[in-house]
């Protein structure tokens, strides 16, 4: 059993008993979003005859309890994820996978507030990651479902528009095939239904109010296959079998409390993923009627130049449809992807010197990791 003050959000403390037919069956309110006005409260649940800290709480005040427990993951001012607060403690459970390969986030509170916070560990295997924020003054946290979720009435914490969270549906149908980016079978993962957006870090409760599981990325189909030895290999006659490398179809799976709490206990060394290459240096275009980024050199070999890229002559102006105009915009677009993977470049190319004429042409181009 884990000791409740350093890792309260996994502690094994007896909790009310509130997940009575009644309650049960009784639809979950709405969340207010910030500023917002607070639902009436529906009517008392029936008195628990457990302590806890939730005993005796209406279902409209266990989901003010969790509201006050979650928090949204914003990049440049979009929501990516979300998170868990430790309580006790102010760390952040997330999804790795909803950083986007970036070391840290800025972190909405259920009171408005943002704090920026910093990867303290991750589990790339697992899809789990940790996030310190710079000032901890908000502890106000949720504790985990020690009961087997499997068939039991969930509720998954999902965007209701902007910051605002709400409860959707949710349950676990068994346990989940699935397997790491690099082949690692995933055994304890959990096979989820939820009505409603997969969303990156979002929890899934019980009638309680506490955490049975957390939406976590990982892959399905065919797991790698080491090298086969083949007979006298070591002699010369025959060479070793290539490995099969991982198929991997993306799937939503909920980590368990055993896997999270496996993560907290024992976190493996964080290993910073390999960033995206486009392998250009650019600067701003704000002259003409093109805004953008204009190429001024490109790196020879690089995914930019296998891709065409010409400098003195392309402007940048949106990556997968989003609009950029400074290096940095395009710098963060970039790195939302991963080695590998194709982005698509909305590029202006200049006419001839003077003459100011200029086509648009979209160039596919794929990342790999930076040198």
């Amino acid at each position: 059993m884990l000791r409740a003050v350093k890792y309260p959000l996994l502690a094994s403390v007896a909790l009310a008993v509130i997940s009575t037919p009644a309650l049960a069956q009784q639809p979950l309110p709405p969340l207010p979003g910030p500023g917002a006005a607070a639902p009436a409260a529906p009517a008392a649940a029936p008195a628990a005859p457990a302590a806890g800290p939730m005993a005796g709480m209406t279902p409209q005040q266990i989901y003010e309890h969790v509201r006050r427990g979650l928090v949204v993951l914003e990049k440049n001012g979009m929501p990516v994820a979300i998170g868990t607060v430790l309580g006790s403690d102010g760390r952040i459970l997330t999804a790795l996978s909803g950083l986007a390969g970036g070391d840290g986030a800025d972190v909405l509170y259920a009171d408005g507030t943002t704090v920026h916070a910093k990867l303290g560990n991750s589990d790339r295997a697992n899809d789990l990651a940790l996030l310190v924020p710079a000032a901890i003054k908000w502890t106000e946290g949720l504790p985990a479902s020690e009961t087997d979720p499997t068939g039991q009435s969930l509720r998954a914490m999902l965007p209701r528009g902007g910051a605002k969270l709400g409860p959707a549906e949710a349950g676990v149908k068994g346990k989940a095939e699935a397997h790491s980016k690099e082949g690692l079978p995933l055994l304890q993962m959990l096979d989820v239904d939820v009505k409603g957006p997969l969303i990156a870090g979002a929890p899934l409760l019980d009638a309680s109010g506490n955490v049975a599981a957390v939406l976590v990325r990982a892959c399905k189909g065919a797991v790698a296959q080491a090298p086969v030895e083949t007979p006298f290999a070591a002699w010369g006659g025959m060479p070793q079998v290539p490995a099969k490398a991982a198929a991997c179809s993306p799937v939503v799976v909920g980590a368990p409390v055993s896997t999270i709490r496996s993560f907290l206990t024992h976190p493996p060394a964080v290993t910073a993923a390999p960033a995206p290459f486009l392998g250009i240096r650019g600067e701003p275009e704000t002259t003409g009627s093109v805004h953008g980024v204009k190429v001024l050199a490109v790196a020879p070999q690089s995914p930019a130049d296998k891709a065409g890229l010409k400098p003195a002559a392309d402007v940048i102006v949106a990556v997968d449809g989003l609009s950029i105009d400074t290096p940095e915009k395009l710098a963060d677009a970039i790195g939302k992807h991963a080695p590998g993977e194709t982005v698509k470049l909305l590029v202006f190319g200049q006419g001839a010197a003077g003459s100011g004429s200029g086509t648009f042409r979209e160039v596919p181009v794929v990342l790999r990791a930076a040198p």
